[in-house]
């Protein structure tokens, strides 16, 4: 008995690596209390070993309760020569009769946000950091819970 549970470990563990083989890179930084303050800057940093495109995602998990219908950052790019691309992002956290983008389970949703529109595909190698702050007008921004970036490699969908 204990060697077929095994097995099925083993075979669980490795259908749920094969997902994400894309994944270059993901993390999630939780924020205190849920009260992400406009000062606390989140940053990110990651390596890139390769010239292939990239997508870059940001990964947004809040409360049911947040009160509004988008969300202004502002984020810095910073390149391995030293560069740094500053832009605001405006996200869209729900339609407009209220209904929440992404997946939503109780009183948690989560938001996966194309960060393509700000930035060119292709990445050079070498160290990257991505910093976010908010831009919004309540401070601190209640009902965040975590916010995330991650990186993949970029597969381009035949129709």
């Amino acid at each position: 008995m204990p060697r077929i549970l095994l097995f099925v470990l083993i075979i669980l563990g490795l259908s749920l690596q094969s997902c994400d083989q894309n994944v270059v890179y993901e993390k999630n930084i939780d924020i205190s209390n849920y009260q992400w303050e406009q000062n606390d800057s989140l940053s990110f940093e990651f390596q890139i070993e390769d010239e292939l495109h990239k997508n870059l995602l940001l990964n947004v998990r809040h409360r049911f309760e947040f009160g509004w219908r988008n969300m202004w950052l502002n984020m810095q790019l910073h390149f391995p020569n030293d560069s740094v691309y500053n832009t605001p992002i405006n996200i869209a956290m729900s339609q407009p009769d209220g209904h929440w983008f992404g997946e939503c389970s109780g009183d948690i949703c989560n938001l996966q946000f194309q960060l393509q529109d700000y930035y060119n595909k292709s990445f050079m190698p070498g160290t990257y950091r991505v910093v976010f702050s908010h831009e919004m007008r309540e401070n601190p921004l209640a009902n965040i819970m975590s916010l995330g970036i991650r990186l993949e490699n970029y597969i381009e969908k035949e129709d």
